[in-house]
């Protein structure tokens, strides 16, 4: 098995396993469906996020994952797009008013609205269009999206659930991913340092 096909193996298996945790937490039906829907999105952003950095310090193990990561990217979006889509219609009654009602929705619609520039933008005649240069400016969005979608799933999550029958639960899910996002971070501060390190040699080296 190649490793682009090992990313999305492990991918599918990360969301099968929030899909099956969501159904059998204590949470309304509809509540849990949405809830699967922002997690795999928040997810697949992160990992985008994550093959970057891995490239760039383990470049022999993870150069290989770059061209895949843009489907990674789009697949965020789609499941962004569903969660959009549940929480506007059924939670929010389809009312657009409600959709701005809060700083945690209005996180959620701004980081929507930029998932929809970066896939409409991921594909070769995007590149061509728009250039090199400007294309790499835009998919730097993603670091946007990540900090807009982390403070939206802060405002969100529900670390800890209360039942009708005083039993409380601890949402692993949301844990998993606060540990997803503070791995992302950490990787991004890694391999901002690896490629300065990088472009310093480079600078030393026709001196030395």
């Amino acid at each position: 098995m190649n490793k682009g096909s090992f990313l999305f193996l492990l991918i599918l298996i990360m969301l099968a396993a929030i899909g099956t945790y969501q159904a059998l937490f204590p949470l309304p039906t509809s509540m849990a469906f949405d809830q699967f829907f922002a997690l795999s999105a928040f997810l697949l952003i992160c990992v985008s996020l994550m093959i970057g950095p891995l490239a760039t310090i383990w470049p022999k193990s993870f150069a290989v994952l770059i061209e895949p990561r843009r489907a990674v990217g789009i697949a965020a979006f789609v499941f962004a797009l569903v969660h959009v889509s549940i929480t506007f219609i059924i939670m929010l009654g389809g009312k657009w008013g409600m959709l701005v009602s809060s700083l945690s929705n209005e996180l959620g619609v701004l980081a929507g609205i930029l998932l929809f520039i970066l896939a409409v933008t991921s594909s070769d005649y995007a590149i061509k269009t728009l250039g090199p240069g400007l294309w790499k400016n835009v998919q730097r969005f993603n670091y946007l999206i990540f900090i807009l979608v982390f403070a939206h799933f802060i405002l969100k999550s529900i670390i800890v659930s209360a039942t009708a029958s005083g039993q409380t639960f601890i949402n692993l899910a949301d844990v998993f991913m606060l540990f997803m996002a503070a791995a992302t971070v950490v990787l991004q501060v890694a391999g901002f340092i690896t490629r300065r390190r990088m472009m310093a040699r480079k600078m030393q080296g026709p001196s030395a």
